[in-house]
């Protein structure tokens, strides 16, 4: 098992893979995977996005898409279209369906999730404060815990405090891995299960 503390200064800013903008890459697995090869399991990435236009195409690959801050994100997906309009609405589609956005209202910014469909299953849930302190059994073989808005300290091997947009990225975990998660009211957790098929 890995434990792995991931913040924003680690992440890696680079063209999208169509060249139509900028994304800031947060992890992507096995760590010596690239995007041009699309040799990759798995990556989680973060995108500014700035004017509408088509998105880059990801064959084979499961994608979840989650509007994070701005006003409006209308995604057209194989010729029918979602409004995004709530700050964590999200959209699950095929890699290599033709994607394309609309910006009604001004920049976006997006959190996205790539899975590669044949060898792992991509499950989430939005976690919110109900107590102080939660204590949590991982399921599936990787486990992320992405904090959305506010801090909270996650106890597993250690203590690791998260801020916005930090992460902790939990691999080759046993089936039922305690974590304990400490948080406060206003703080809003995606919690992210990765499983091999």
């Amino acid at each position: 098992m890995r434990v792995i503390r991931r913040t924003p200064p680690d992440y890696r800013t680079m063209p999208w893979k169509n060249g139509g903008g900028i994304t800031h890459e947060m992890f992507i697995y096995p760590e010596d995977a690239t995007l041009q090869e699309g040799d990759f399991l798995w990556r989680l990435s973060s995108a500014n996005v700035g004017e509408s236009g088509p998105f880059s195409t990801f064959p084979g690959y499961d994608r979840v898409l989650f509007f994070l801050s701005g006003n409006a994100l209308d995604l057209t997906v194989n010729g029918e279209t979602v409004s995004l309009r709530s700050p964590f609405d999200s959209l699950r589609f095929r890699g290599e369906h033709t994607a394309s956005c609309m910006l009604p209202d001004g920049p976006v910014t997006d959190f996205n999730i790539f899975c590669k469909r044949d060898i792992l299953t991509c499950e989430y849930r939005h976690l919110f404060s109900k107590k102080d302190i939660e204590r949590l059994f991982l399921p599936g073989d990787t486990t992320i815990l992405l904090c959305l808005h506010g801090e909270a300290t996650a106890e597993i091997e250690g203590k690791h405090p998260l801020k916005e947009m930090e992460m902790l990225v939990v691999t080759d975990h046993s089936w039922g891995q305690p974590l304990t998660l400490q948080y406060g009211e206003k703080t809003r957790l995606l919690f992210i299960t990765l499983t091999k098929r």
